[in-house]
């Protein structure tokens, strides 16, 4: 982005443009995909009740609606993270910590 005076408004364009290149994200531009494919890589019961909340540093944090899915994910958190991995073809997850919470 280039330099600007103080007083002169930046287009949001362009600060959203330095967001997803400069690495100021906590993330990268590709994780977004996993909340695209949740429900395709988990199925319909277990999307309706969880859903991935934030990745950093490959570690994806899985925030479930009480405690009965905590165990579930996290009896399956293991092939969860495979399918992940092979639906999104690369290995965009070394781990999944799951945490009950608001939905």
């Amino acid at each position: 982005m280039k330099r600007r005076p103080k007083s002169e408004l930046i287009p949001v364009g362009d600060i959203i443009t330095t967001l997803l290149t400069d690495g100021t994200l906590p993330y990268k531009q590709d994780d977004v995909e996993i909340w695209r494919v949740w429900k395709e890589v988990v199925g319909q019961t277990y999307a309706e009740n969880s859903r991935p909340s934030k990745i950093r540093k490959k570690q994806l944090t899985v925030t479930v609606s009480d405690s009965i899915w905590l165990q579930e994910l996290t009896f399956f958190k293991e092939i969860i993270l495979e399918k992940l991995n092979t639906k999104l073809g690369r290995k965009a997850v070394d781990k999944i910590d799951i945490r009950v919470g608001s939905r």
